[in-house]
């Protein structure tokens, strides 16, 4: 038995160090061609916060950073001035209210409503690349009381992480778009 995991060892440290030392995710290509490195840096600001929700803002620019490395589009990094491409983001709007209530007025299920507005800029150049949508919309329902119950921390978590899928969707159309229109 230790003789087949000697054996079987090299082969297991070739392929995680393959496995650990590529690139993430899948760098984009135009016409064939992978968009060099220079051009995919991203410096994520902090996210600002305008609303009177505590603490979502951190929580937010944290699952951005996390949403942007997991796809591999861009490489972040948090030094403003290595990056080619800088986006920052408001929260904008943020409201909880009661959705369901029973007979006597109390609430059962909740809702959170909550909107971030966003930019892209090229960090040379100091241009604004034009976005699909700018705000961005995202709605959770929880109730502590119903169905799948969960706080609603775990609701805004739940939330967060929605907003930065779009947030990165969006970032990502914007840039490849116009970069495609450049070599054109």
């Amino acid at each position: 038995m230790r003789r087949h995991w000697i054996a079987i060892l090299p082969l297991l440290l070739l392929f995680s160090c393959a496995f650990l030392q590529r690139e993430p995710g899948r760098p984009p290509k135009i016409d064939g061609v992978p968009i060099p490195d220079n051009k995919r840096t991203l410096y994520i600001q902090n996210v600002r916060n305008n609303t009177y929700a505590t603490g979502v803002h951190t929580r937010l620019t944290q699952i951005l950073m996390e949403e942007f490395d997991r796809r591999g589009r861009f490489i972040t990094t948090r030094d403003k001035m290595k990056a080619t491409y800088r986006i920052y983001s408001d929260i904008i709007h943020y409201q909880q209210v009661g959705n369901m209530l029973d007979l006597a007025d109390q609430q059962l299920s909740s809702e959170i409503f909550m909107v971030c507005k966003m930019e892209l800029v090229h960090s040379d150049k100091g241009d604004k690349i034009p976005l699909e949508r700018n705000e961005i919309p995202g709605r959770a329902y929880y109730s502590n009381q119903l169905g799948y119950q969960e706080t609603e921390i775990e609701a805004q978590n739940r939330l967060l992480r929605v907003m930065a899928i779009r947030i990165a969707e969006e970032t990502e159309r914007a840039w490849y778009f116009s970069l495609s229109q450049k070599v054109e």
